[in-house]
């Protein structure tokens, strides 16, 4: 159960609102909802404070910032706004749809195991995923600590609200790349079952297991459809929210530059932007990968 204790990982990241317990009355592990309501308080509270603070901001330094910079601070902040309010009422909204998809995945995970005399080695995917939430947090954390570092020499900029946005919105900024990873490893558990599946025929052809295997197809193909209708509407917004985050720290990376604060002045953004094209190559990259384990098994 090790490959599905690790999603519990995302539930103390604020992003899923399932959790893995394991019942000694029974002996038995299942899914519960859990923390969803401080989870959904936190991110509306940080949201809303956010938002107030980037207004005060962009209030404050109208006069300092000329139409294009201006139009992309809001283009930042409203695409923030139009990825966390759907993320919030989704955790909300497919709260109990989740826990029926992760039990699902739980049963598939629990019919394959008497199948199977050994499993594949997942540590090291394991570490890839540690290792992933690590560099996210760790750079994310060092982009912040120099950014308000530098934000805090200029005497203008020395007020709470300022240094509460940057720390506001690299939450946030956390939080999306938490659930962009949850969409991914989801992806990574599929395929992976896949390749068993595969490894189970080749190993052994007899009828009664050509049926067991069938069944786990037919069980792994509902439960892509079920993800996929999950998290559909929301890695659109992912996707997008990619590429317009990427454009638009591109360009104040190269203003702040311009201004002459250097790279420290702009290095929130420059981590930000590599952070977000990073974590959607990973993402795409296991859907992608999917796909083609897909295609390969058939």
């Amino acid at each position: 159960m090790e490959e599905l204790q690790f999603f519990n990982v995302f539930n103390y990241c604020f992003v899923s609102p399932t959790y893995l317990h394991f019942e000694h009355q029974t002996g038995r592990y299942i899914f519960r909802s859990r923390n969803v309501c401080w989870n959904v308080t936190l991110l509306t509270v940080t949201v809303a404070s956010s938002l107030v603070s980037a207004i005060i901001i962009i209030v404050d330094l109208q006069d300092k910032l000329d139409n294009v910079m201006g139009a992309t601070t809001i283009i930042h902040h409203a695409m923030r706004l139009l990825v966390l309010v759907p993320l919030i009422l989704w955790a909300l909204v497919y709260s109990r749809k989740l826990v029926n998809d992760c039990t699902i995945a739980l049963r598939i995970v629990q019919e394959k195991r008497t199948l199977l005399h050994r499993t594949p080695d997942r540590r090291n995917v394991f570490k890839l995923f540690w290792l992933q939430i690590s560099i996210i947090a760790v750079v994310l954390f060092l982009g912040l600590v120099i950014q308000s570092a530098t934000v805090w020499q200029i005497e203008r900029l020395r007020q709470f609200h300022y240094i509460y946005n940057l720390w506001a919105f690299a939450f946030l900024g956390f939080v999306t790349r938490m659930h962009l990873m949850l969409a991914q490893c989801w992806a990574l558990f599929i395929g992976h079952h896949v390749e068993e599946l595969v490894w189970l025929l080749e190993v052994d052809q007899s009828p009664a297991m050509l049926k067991q295997v069938i069944t786990l197809w037919d069980d792994l193909q509902y439960f892509k459809q079920r993800i996929v209708s999950t998290f559909g509407i929301i890695n659109v917004l992912h996707t997008l929210d990619a590429m317009l985050t990427c454009a638009v720290d591109t360009y104040t990376t190269f203003y702040v530059y311009e201004l002459g604060l250097g790279l420290r002045g702009a290095f929130l953004n420059l981590v930000t932007m590599f952070l977000y094209a990073g974590t959607f190559y990973a993402f795409a990259y296991a859907h992608d990968l999917l796909q083609s384990k897909f295609l390969q098994s058939i």
